[in-house]
């Protein structure tokens, strides 16, 4: 039996680990993004990689250590060097002596016969259909999940009740096996969320964008969401694993873009430039429109579609009209530098906040 792996991104190891026991695999799943994963990752990457690639590779070296021989990855499209990521470190781990699998599902861009033929080296005779939808609607629920708990961490009466009925639906992710027990761990989580009891008073909204790893990754983005959170922010990102599905793997069948995107991109950005540039600057200027007292942008070193779109972002920055801080992550694994700006940040926000309400600026 095939012992699959695959990279972390935030909650993603929830929704793999589910679909791949479903199918029969047994599934390896790495430990959390960590120090160590890191360390791992520099010494093997190329330098100049960027953080995603180097944490991918910490995590394969720890999976295949615990018995790995399969690793499951999806590639890219477009002027990103997420679409060398498979072929590299397939020729790295080649390099090092290990003799392990590695299965790339390139996205729909490159043809439907492709992605089939990628998908059926881990499907075989499964019933795809019915799989895929179990597995989406899991996906749905679980960035769901992260939604309340964005809305609860600035609102909770008891501090940490939230993150400690989080932390625990993770552990506990660990432990079940299928989407339908996964599906049941999920809603029992919910319900301990909706029994919290909470503050209705007025909180700041902040609206996170970017790079899709280093938003959706908790310990790459410095656990930015939880230290807003406890200043008192509720934060909302416009990138979600299940978003990404839709994106990448639904959209094209049925020809469909995200409505965000059309809308405000155009003019500005109307092409695809790589990564998630694009949709960088289109929810940036809609978080605006939504009234969101700040934007985040966070992006790995080097990452040629978010400097493009940091440059662009700076350049309308009137026309988005509310504070806009950059955060560019590499190799750093603390987070008390980021504590600092961001307090840095939240002051601005109030001091401007405080002169529009005084008539001194305006937002138009």
């Amino acid at each position: 039996m095939r012992k699959i792996t695959f990279p972390h991104m935030g909650n993603l190891f929830v929704i793999a680990k589910a679909l791949f026991e479903e199918l029969g695999f047994e599934v390896v799943v790495p430990p959390y993004n960590n120090k160590s994963a890191l360390e791992i990752g520099k010494r093997l990457s190329p330098e100049f990689i960027c953080l995603p690639f180097k944490l991918n590779m910490g995590n394969f070296i720890q999976a295949i250590e615990m018995g790995a021989d399969t690793i499951v990855i999806f590639g890219g499209c477009g002027p990103c060097r997420f679409g060398y990521y498979g072929a590299l470190e397939k020729e790295i781990l080649k390099d090092l002596g290990y003799d392990v699998e590695m299965i790339v599902i390139e996205p729909l861009f490159y043809g439907l016969r492709n992605f089939l033929e990628q998908v059926s080296k881990i499907f075989a005779r499964k019933n795809i259909a019915s799989i895929l939808k179990r597995v989406y609607r899991l996906a749905k629920k679980v960035d769901g999940i992260e939604r309340k708990v964005h809305f609860l961490r600035p609102r909770e009466m008891v501090k940490g009740s939230v993150d400690k009925i989080y932390e625990r639906f993770r552990k506990e992710a660990l432990k079940v096996y299928g989407i339908d027990q996964m599906e049941r761990l999920v809603d029992t989580t919910n319900v301990l969320l909706d029994n919290l009891y909470i503050v209705n008073e007025k909180v700041r909204k902040i609206g996170i964008v970017g790079e899709i790893y280093t938003i959706i990754d908790s310990f790459s983005s410095l656990n930015i969401e939880k230290i807003l959170g406890e200043m008192g922010c509720e934060v909302e990102r416009n990138l979600y694993i299940s978003q990404w599905i839709d994106t990448h793997l639904i959209y094209p069948i049925f020809r469909r873009k995200d409505t965000i995107v059309k809308r405000y991109s155009k003019g500005i950005m109307p092409v695809l430039i790589g990564g998630h540039a694009r949709e960088t600057i289109s929810y940036a200027i809609y978080f605006a429109a939504q009234k969101y007292d700040g934007i985040l942008h966070i992006f790995p070193l080097t990452c040629m579609p978010e400097i493009i779109a940091k440059s662009v972002l700076n350049g309308i920055k009137n026309q988005i009209g509310v504070p806009i801080m950059h955060v560019v992550v590499d190799e750093i694994d603390s987070d008390v530098g980021i504590k600092t700006r961001l307090e840095a940040f939240l002051d601005l926000i109030e001091a401007r906040s405080e002169k529009v309400e005084r008539g001194l600026l305006s937002w138009d």
